[in-house]
């Protein structure tokens, strides 16, 4: 369902980060991805992180959100397989971690990954010089570590509220 919810939003968010930056920038999808990455593997543990945003690429790969949509498959991968596994590690050996906490210790295993996956996207895939992955870098990094992690963080908590939802039975 996150996934759907996800790819809808991200056709949306891409096409617009397409028109604002020819597609050589996402981060408008940026956001959308690594906000429902935390959520997912938040609740879920590394095979909801996978669903979710493995969904959301295949959807903007058969929707073509932007030219870089083939790429995103592979990408996302990696970070929900690591930050899954970082969740699933987080509820097994601290199982009393506030949630809070736990998503800004997520973001920050997704910041330390945005370091050489922005450089494979920016310098390897795309072809720009490095002087354009040391600009782009600290972006990232900021919409990883402040919109992501807020947007998640009210999202889960929202989600928790419910009657039908509770982290303690959901957790991976």
């Amino acid at each position: 369902m996150f996934g759907v919810v996800a790819g809808v939003i991200a056709m949306m968010a891409e096409r617009a980060d397409a028109i604002i930056t020819g597609g050589n920038g996402t981060p408008l999808g940026f956001i959308n991805t690594y906000t429902w990455l935390l959520v997912s593997a938040t609740m879920f543990g590394p095979i909801g992180a996978v669903l979710t945003t493995e969904v959301q690429a295949f959807v903007g790969l058969i929707t073509a959100a932007n030219p870089l949509s083939w790429l995103w498959p592979f990408i996302n991968l990696i970070f929900a397989v690591v930050v899954g596994i970082v969740s699933l590690s987080l509820s097994r050996f601290y199982p009393k971690i506030k949630l809070r906490t736990r998503l800004i210790l997520l973001s920050f295993t997704c910041a330390l990954l945005d370091i050489p996956l922005t450089y494979v996207v920016v310098v390897s895939v795309l072809g720009l010089p490095f002087t354009f992955y040391l600009l782009a870098l600290p972006i990232y990094l900021i919409l990883q570590l402040g919109p992501s992690t807020i947007i998640s963080y009210t999202l889960l908590r929202s989600i928790l509220r419910t009657p039908i939802a509770s982290l303690e039975s959901h957790a991976p």
